[in-house]
């Protein structure tokens, strides 16, 4: 059975303790460590995850943009990147997502630069995860959230052009939505680089919620032979699309829709 996970981010817990224990009574398999990494140590979080018997995916740096314009250069880039692998080595993660890679260019003059930063970037960043056995996953993110990678054929199309690398590709149900034509030739065309699928419905609500056609995504999932993991990323509709939940109300609307998602997910198993 494919293994099923979150983005730490969507619960908005900071302590590891509470952290794992939710996902854990959420009945799923691990997470995608979505946090402000300088917070905590990697071997607290390994710890803390083999607790509860989960998995850490991927580290997953949401909260990687530079601190100002000024430091907000390749180097700097790169050094980030490097950081968040080894973290990921000490973390017992195989994986770190590379997506925010895009809000380094502010200082890049054309569209010509930035393609030539994230190159440069992804190449350093392959061998130096190759070193360390990391995988390096790259997520394609709608426009609204990123200038660079929305389609799941301009991630394709970049990374052929780096060469002998081993950077995966990550495709999303609500980002497909807004960016895809064809969703569904989107999954089938990316093939075995795909590393995950996100689930969130179009209104970044639970499957369901919205309008996205998980059927036949899941259908198009079992024709690569996809194995996973799928990872859950549900906002509550009226919060999107990254207020976590403020309330108890709202915590048990939110714990409500993953555990259905997961339960309709596991089903099409």
């Amino acid at each position: 059975m494919v293994e099923i996970g979150i983005c730490s981010w969507t619960l908005g817990i900071k302590n590891l303790e509470q952290l794992m224990l939710k996902v854990k009574t959420l009945g799923l398999d691990g997470l995608h460590f979505c946090e402000e990494l300088r917070n905590y140590n990697p071997k607290g979080v390994n710890e803390a995850a083999k607790k509860y018997g989960l998995k850490i995916f991927a580290i997953d740096p949401f909260y990687c943009s530079p601190k100002n314009v000024e430091t907000a250069t390749l180097e700097n880039a790169i050094s980030y990147y490097s950081s968040v692998i080894d973290f990921a080595v000490e973390a017992n993660s195989p994986w770190v997502t590379l997506q925010g890679l895009s809000q380094w260019m502010m200082n890049c003059k054309s569209e010509k630069e930035k393609w030539k930063f994230l190159a440069e970037a992804c190449k350093k960043l392959d061998a130096y995860a190759k070193l360390k056995k990391i995988k390096l996953v790259y997520e394609a993110v709608n426009r609204y959230e990123s200038s660079m990678m929305n389609t799941a054929l301009e991630c394709r199309n970049f990374l052929e052009k780096l060469e002998h690398h081993e950077i995966g590709i990550i495709l999303d149900s609500f980002h497909m939505n807004i960016e895809e034509t064809d969703a569904l030739r989107a999954i089938k065309e990316t093939g075995t680089q795909l590393a995950s699928y996100h689930i969130s419905d179009s209104n970044r609500g639970g499957i369901g919620s919205g309008h996205i056609d998980f059927i036949n995504q899941y259908g198009a999932l079992k024709q690569i032979n996809f194995v996973g993991p799928v990872i859950v990323e549900i906002v509550l509709p009226h919060l999107a699309p990254t207020t976590t939940p403020r309330n108890t109300k709202e915590w048990e609307e939110l714990e409500n829709e993953i555990k259905r998602s997961i339960s309709v997910w596991r089903e099409l198993n």
